[in-house]
């Protein structure tokens, strides 16, 4: 099975260091930022209790598949790390990679562009 075909919980397993993006869409403080990143600290889990504001809304769980997070670090301006980033390969369309879940193109992210945005979360 090609890795764009494999689901989330195949994709990133316990002890993986994950890093969240937040699109300007709706976000006056956080958008084009990255918010931080997270290890993932367990197996997932399927969990049946609404979460997400979206969730909440409709009164169903639209995204049941969850795992436990421990937080290394917060926030990040991406606009000032994409050129220094290998994984933006256009950078006249440095937001192409963050598009989709998970970015990159279901890829993960080269170590050192990893431990750049870790290295320069606040």
């Amino acid at each position: 099975m090609a890795a764009r075909n494999r689901h989330m919980r195949e994709l990133v397993k316990p002890g993986d260091v994950v890093i969240f993006y937040v699109a300007k869409k709706n976000s006056k403080r956080l958008g084009g930022k990255f918010v931080g990143a997270y290890r993932v600290a367990s197996e997932w889990f399927r969990e049946d209790k609404p979460l997400w504001p979206d969730e909440a809304r409709e009164g169903r769980v639209k995204y049941p598949w969850r795992t436990r997070l421990e937080p290394v670090k917060l926030v990040a301006d991406y606009g000032e790390l994409a050129p220094r980033l290998s994984f933006v390969v256009d950078k006249k369309r440095p937001e192409a990679p963050l598009i989709g879940t998970p970015g990159n193109y279901k890829r993960p992210i080269p170590r050192g562009d990893a431990e750049l945005i870790i290295n320069n979360l606040k």
